[in-house]
C-alpha cells in the first residue's frame, strides 16, 4: 500500500492535536449530580468551537443543538456541556425515550468496571458467526416480559425503523398472501424512517419526495367501524396490520384498550398479523415492561399480537414474535448489553408515575385556560397547548429554562423521565415548565439568565493525615454527628487508621476541626455489612470508606468533596483500584451524590441496617479505566468477523481511549455532538473518498442504503427504481437492502420492491454490463432511476469492480443525470490495501457520487458530492445517526490500520486462497481483493461441509453466497498464521492435505 508521506503527516498531526484534546482513561471526574447551571447569557464559547470544526466545510448538515455534551460528566437527568462554566440541563425527555436511568446509569458502569462489557467493548463480536452469550441472555429476558405466544426474539442493529423492517417481513412472510404489498396503519401513526416505515407514517409532511407508489400504507381513522369496514374494503391489499398503543410522535395519543382489543379481533378475523410497535413505549415507559401489558392485554395469545417491536430504551432494534427469524442481521453488542442492563431495572419507572400525575394536574390547575389534556403513564407524560404558536413559544425558551423535551403533534408538549428522577428533581422540572409557560407572550423569554453559579468559600481548610492530637476532637464530632447506632467508636476508628489512611480537616486561621475521613483496605472489615459481601473480598485492590464526616458549621464550604477528593488521591497512588462505601438510604442524599460526582456507581442496597429495617447504598467509585484483557483460553484462528473487529476482540490500542462516558451515557447524535464524535468526523474529513465533500451517519448497514435512497430522491421523487448487480449485498433487514441484494441463500419472498439486478462486469464484461444498464434506463426512461449501487468487492460475492467497468458505468450514468454508488463495506478502512478506501486502486478519473462504507458495530457513513448532498437541517435524521462507542473504535482503528504495512499479509492470504481454489478442484474461484477473500466451491454442500470442518479445528470462515467462503480476518494478522496453521486447517478440510504446490495464479479468479 503506497503512501502520500504529506497524508500521513496530516494524518499524524490530527492525531496529536485529538490526543491531547482526550481525557486519559481512567481520570478523575467530576459528574453533576445536583443542578441545573446556565452561564452567563447562555455563553458556550467551548461548544461553539467544536460546532465550527464540525460543520468547517459544510461536510454535515448544521443541525446539532448548540451544547456539546460531556458525557463523562453527565448523570442522572443532568446533561452538562464541555464548557466552562458548563451549561447543565435536565433532560426531560431522556434523549427521546433511549434512557431509562438518565447518564452513567449505575448498572452500566457496574457492567463496564466489573468485567461484563469484557467481550463486547473493544471489538464488536460477529453474532452471524458465532453464538453470542450476551444476545441469548438478553433474549431469555425479553422473552419471559414478552405477551403469551411470542416465543422468539430476534435483533437487528439500527433502532426502531429496521425493527418495524424486521417485523413487517416476518408478517409477510407468514400472512395471507407473499405477494401482497401494503400495510393498514392508523391516522396518527409513525413507524420510522425507512422507506417502507415511512410509507406507514401517516404524517405526508414526513413522507413528502420518498413515497413509492403501490407500497403506501392504507390509512385507517382510530375507530372500530372505520376500521372493520377498510378491512372488508381493501383487506385483499394487505399483509399486516401495525399499531402503536401510544402515538407518541403522532401527539402522545393514549389509545384505549378497548380500541386496540378490537384492532387484534378485527386483524385476526381478516388472517392478518398484528404488529404492535412499542418502540418509544416499551422497556417500562409505562410504568409496566410493555404498555399493550399494561392495559391487561397479552395475558393469553387471544389478546396478544402476533409481533412487538421495541428500540429506542432497548440498545437496538428488538422483534418479539410468533415466528423465527431465519435471516439473522449482525448488531452492535455492547448496545444490546446496555438494553439488557435497562431492561434488568425497566421497573424501577412505575414508582414516577404517581407523583408526575399530581405535579401535572396541579400544572394543569395553575393553567386552566392554557394546559389542557394531560396524560401519564409510568414516566411518560404530556399536556396540550392552545396551538402551534404557543407549542413553539414553550420549546424555544428550553435552554432559557434549564430542561430538554420536544413536542409532538401540532399542541403537545411531551416528556420522557426515568427511574434516576427524585420528587426535587420533579419539582425542579415542574417549576421550570410553570414559569415557561407563564412567559409565553415574553419576547425575552429565550435570553438567558445565571443560574448555579458555584458557591464561593467562607472558610479555607488544609487537609493532613490524623496526628494523636486530633483524637479527642475527632470523637466529640463523631458522637455530634451520629446517632448511636450509626455511630463509630474510637477503637473501630483507630484500627482503620493504622490499617489504611485517617484524614482530617482544619481551618487555616482558627484550627477548628473540621471533618474527617478514615478508610482501610476492604479485608480489614469482615463483620461489617456490606464489605463483608463484596465480589472482590480477598482481591486486595478495593479501600472501604469507612467514616466521612463534616461537622454542621463546615458544610457549604466544600470540606467533604476535598476530604473525599484527598482519600481518592491517596488510594490511587497506592494502587488500589476502587474505593468502595455506604451511605444510609433517605438520610445521607448530600453524600450520596457526591459519592456519584466522584464517580460511584451502586453496587447493591443493603437491607436491615443500623439495627433496624434501614437501608444502605453499597457504593463503589472506580480508580482505573477497563482496559482490554489477554485472551484466555485456546485462541483459535478468526478469519470470518474482520468487518466488526477489523483488529481482533480485544486490540491493546483501545487502553488509550476512555469508553466509560460514551457507554454508559448513551446519546442521539442525531441531535447532540460530543468531543469524541468530532474528532471522529475531522478523521474521516482528512480521508473523504476522491469527489466526495458531504458525509451523513447512519447506525447500520441497511440504513446506510435507506438514508441514501431517500436523499436522492429529495431532487428526484418521481424516481422509483434503485439499480444492483447480481450477487450484490447492500443488507437484508429493510426491504430496500432486500430488493437490491441478491436473494440467494435468503428465504422466499426476499425483495419487497422489483428492482432489476444487472448481470455483473466482473461475469459479464463490462461492455455488456453497460448494454444491460443502457436497455434498463431505454425501458424505463432515466428520470425512473433512483440510482446505481455497485459494491468495490462484493461481500458475499467476491466480484470485483474493474476500472473499465466503474469508468463505463459512471460514462453512462452522468450522461442521463444518474447518482452512482459505490459500497466499500468489504474494501474500506484500509482492507483493500489500495489506501483508505478500494476506490483508491481504481482509475483516478472515476469519482462516484456517493461511497457507503459499513465498518461495523452501530454505525455506517455515507460520502457524498456537493450534486447529490441535502444539507436542510434535520431532513434526513434518524433518532441516533450512528453511537459514540462505535465510532471511537473506528477511530482508533482507522488510525491503527493507516500505520500497517498490510502487503505480507494480502500476499498470504492470496497464496492460501489460490492453493485452496486447486484443492478444491474445477469449479472453484478465487475472488476478492487485500484483506477481503472469497473462495467458490463447486455449491453450498461441499462450502458448508469445509466451514464445518474448519470450525471443529477452530478456523472461523465466513459464508457469503450459498457457494462461496469469505476470508476476512484482522488487518495486522500475521502471515505466519496464514501459511501455517490456517493453511493446515483449510486444506485439510477440503481434503487436499498439505502437499500442494503453490500455482496457476490466472486461474480460478474473478475477472
Amino acid at each position: 500500500m503506497s503512501r502520500d508521506p504529506q497524508h500521513s503527516r496530516a494524518l499524524e498531526l490530527l492525531e496529536i492535536l485529538h490526543r491531547e484534546e482526550s481525557p486519559a482513561p481512567g481520570a478523575p471526574v467530576r459528574r453533576e449530580t445536583s443542578r441545573v447551571r446556565i452561564p452567563k447569557q447562555g455563553a458556550l464559547p467551548q461548544s461553539a468551537a467544536w460546532l465550527e470544526r464540525l460543520y468547517h466545510g459544510e461536510l454535515v448538515p448544521r443541525e446539532r443543538k448548540p451544547q456539546v455534551i460531556d458525557t463523562r460528566r453527565s448523570c442522572g437527568p443532568y446533561m452538562v456541556s464541555v464548557d466552562e462554566p458548563p451549561m447543565v440541563l435536565l433532560d426531560a425527555c431522556s434523549q427521546i425515550a433511549t434512557l431509562n436511568e438518565g447518564f452513567a446509569n449505575p448498572g452500566i458502569l457496574q457492567g463496564l468496571h466489573e468485567g461484563r462489557f469484557d467481550r463486547c467493548l473493544w471489538a464488536n463480536p460477529d453474532n452471524t458467526i458465532a453464538a453470542v452469550p450476551e444476545l441469548d441472555e438478553y433474549a431469555a429476558f425479553l422473552l419471559g416480559q414478552a405477551p403469551a405466544g411470542l416465543a422468539h426474539a430476534s435483533f437487528v442493529c439500527a433502532g426502531g425503523a429496521e425493527a418495524n423492517e424486521k417485523a413487517l417481513r416476518l408478517a409477510r412472510l407468514h400472512g395471507p398472501d407473499p405477494a401482497r404489498r401494503r400495510v393498514l396503519a392508523f391516522d396518527g401513526s409513525f413507524h420510522g424512517r425507512t422507506l417502507v416505515t415511512l410509507g406507514a407514517t401517516s404524517n405526508p409532511a414526513k413522507r413528502k419526495g420518498v413515497d413509492m407508489p403501490g407500497f403506501e400504507a392504507v390509512f385507517c381513522p382510530r375507530d372500530l367501524s372505520a376500521l372493520e369496514a377498510t378491512l372488508r374494503e381493501r383487506g385483499d391489499e394487505l399483509y399486516a396490520v401495525i399499531v402503536e398503543p401510544m402515538m407518541a410522535e403522532g401527539g402522545d395519543i393514549h389509545l384505549t384498550r378497548e380500541f386496540l382489543l378490537g384492532v387484534r379481533e378485527l386483524s385476526r378475523a381478516h388472517g392478518l398479523p398484528l404488529i404492535v410497535d412499542e418502540v418509544q413505549t416499551g422497556f417500562g415507559t409505562s410504568g409496566s415492561f410493555f404498555w399493550w401489558t399494561k392495559l391487561g392485554l397479552g395475558d393469553s395469545p387471544e389478546t396478544a399480537p402476533d409481533l412487538l417491536t421495541c428500540a429506542k430504551k432497548a440498545g437496538l432494534g428488538v422483534v418479539l414474535s410468533r415466528w423465527a427469524d431465519e435471516e439473522p442481521a449482525p448488531v452492535n453488542v455492547a448496545s444490546a448489553l446496555r438494553g439488557l442492563i435497562q431492561a434488568e431495572t425497566a421497573h424501577l419507572q412505575a414508582a414516577l408515575e404517581a407523583p408526575i400525575r399530581e405535579r401535572l394536574h396541579l400544572l394543569v390547575a395553575e393553567f386552566p385556560g392554557l394546559v389542557s389534556e394531560p396524560r401519564v403513564a409510568g414516566t411518560a407524560f404530556a399536556f396540550d397547548l392552545p396551538s402551534a404558536r404557543e407549542r413553539d413559544a414553550f420549546i424555544n425558551q428550553r435552554f432559557a429554562r434549564g430542561f430538554m423535551t420536544y413536542h409532538a403533534g401540532e399542541q403537545t408538549i411531551r416528556f420522557r423521565l426515568g427511574a434516576c428522577w427524585e420528587l426535587a428533581h420533579l419539582d425542579d422540572l415542574f417549576a421550570r415548565v410553570s414559569t415557561a409557560l407563564r412567559r409565553l407572550d415574553d419576547p425575552t423569554a429565550q435570553t438567558c439568565a445565571r443560574e448555579g453559579a458555584p458557591h464561593r468559600r467562607t472558610r479555607w481548610f488544609e487537609i493532613r493525615e490524623i496526628s494523636e492530637d486530633d483524637w479527642a476532637e475527632v470523637m466529640a464530632l463523631e458522637q455530634r454527628a451520629y446517632e448511636p447506632e450509626r455511630s463509630d467508636s474510637e477503637e473501630f476508628l483507630r484500627e482503620t487508621a493504622a490499617a489504611g489512611v485517617a484524614l482530617v480537616a482544619r481551618d487555616v486561621e482558627t484550627g477548628e476541626l473540621l471533618g474527617f475521613v478514615f478508610a482501610a483496605p476492604l479485608e480489614h472489615y469482615p463483620d461489617v455489612s456490606g464489605p463483608d459481601g463484596d465480589r472482590f473480598r480477598g482481591v486486595g485492590h478495593t479501600l472501604y470508606a469507612a467514616d466521612l464526616t463534616v461537622s454542621d458549621q463546615a458544610r457549604g464550604n466544600g470540606v467533604g468533596r476535598a476530604l473525599k477528593t484527598e482519600q481518592i488521591r491517596w488510594a490511587r497512588a497506592n494502587g488500589y483500584t476502587f474505593v468502595s462505601g455506604r451511605n444510609r438510604v433517605g438520610l445521607t442524599t448530600s453524600m450520596a451524590g457526591l459519592a456519584r460526582s466522584l464517580g460511584a456507581y451502586t453496587a447493591k442496597v443493603l437491607d436491615n441496617q443500623y439495627g433496624g429495617d434501614a437501608q444502605a447504598e453499597y457504593y463503589r467509585i472506580p480508580l482505573r479505566s477497563p482496559a482490554p484483557l489477554e485472551q484466555q483460553g485456546p485462541h483459535g484462528h478468526d478469519l470470518a468477523s474482520g468487518v466488526q473487529a477489523p483488529f481482533g476482540p480485544r486490540p491493546a490500542f483501545m487502553a488509550t481511549r476512555e469508553l466509560v462516558g460514551p457507554t454508559a451515557s448513551r446519546l442521539n447524535l442525531s441531535n447532540w455532538a460530543t468531543p469524541d464524535s468530532i474528532q471522529f468526523i475531522e478523521h474521516l474529513r482528512a480521508i473523504l473518498p476522491r469527489g466526495t465533500g458531504h458525509l451523513y451517519t447512519t447506525s447500520s448497514r441497511d440504513e446506510l442504503l435507506d438514508k441514501s435512497l431517500r436523499c436522492i430522491k429529495m431532487t428526484r421523487p418521481a424516481a422509483t427504481i434503485a439499480v444492483g448487480f447480481e450477487g450484490g449485498y447492500l443488507g437484508h433487514t429493510t426491504a430496500s437492502a432486500r430488493s437490491l441484494s441478491d436473494p440467494a441463500g435468503f428465504g422466499p419472498g426476499f425483495a419487497m420492491f422489483d428492482w432489476p439486478l444487472l448481470p455483473h462486469p466482473a461475469d459479464v464484461g463490462a461492455e455488456a454490463c453497460v448494454a444491460a444498464l443502457a436497455a434498463l434506463i431505454e425501458a424505463h426512461g432515466a428520470d425512473a432511476v433512483i440510482g446505481l449501487f455497485v459494491e468495490v468487492v462484493g461481500e458475499r460475492s467476491g466480484k470485483v469492480l474493474s476500472s473499465a467497468a466503474a469508468l463505463a458505468l459512471s460514462k453512462l450514468c452522468s450522461a442521463h443525470g444518474i447518482p452512482l454508488a459505490v459500497v466499500e463495506t468489504a474494501s474500506g478502512g484500509y482492507r483493500s490495501g489500495a489506501g483508505a478506501w478500494g476506490l483508491d486502486g481504481l482509475d483516478p478519473s472515476f469519482c462516484p457520487n456517493l461511497v457507503l462504507w459499513y465498518p461495523g458495530g452501530q454505525l455506517g457513513q455515507i460520502f457524498i458530492d456537493s450534486r447529490w448532498w441535502v444539507g436542510t437541517p434535520l431532513m434526513l435524521i434518524s433518532t441516533w445517526d450512528g453511537d459514540e462507542l462505535s465510532q471511537i473504535r473506528t477511530h482508533e482503528h482507522l488510525r491503527a490500520a493507516h500505520r500497517l504495512e498490510l502487503g505480507p499479509a494480502i500476499n498470504a492470504l492470496d497464496d492460501l486462497v489460490r492453493e485452496a481454489a486447486t484443492a478444491a478442484g474445477d469449479g472453484a474461484r478465487v475472488g476478492g481483493q487485500g484483506l477481503y477473500r472469497t473462495l467458490s466451491l463447486a455449491g453450498a454442500e461441499q462450502a458448508e461441509t469445509v466451514q464445518a470442518r474448519c470450525r471443529a479445528k477452530g478456523l472461523l470462515l465466513a459464508r457469503g453466497l450459498p457457494d462461496t467462503l469469505c476470508f476476512v480476518p484482522a488487518l495486522d494478522i500475521a502471515p505466519a498464521a496464514l501459511r501455517g496453521p490456517v493453511r493446515t486447517i483449510l486444506l485439510d478440510a477440503i481434503g487436499a492435505g498439505s502437499g500442494l504446490d503453490l500455482g496457476a495464479r490466472e486461474r480460478h479468479e474473478y475477472a
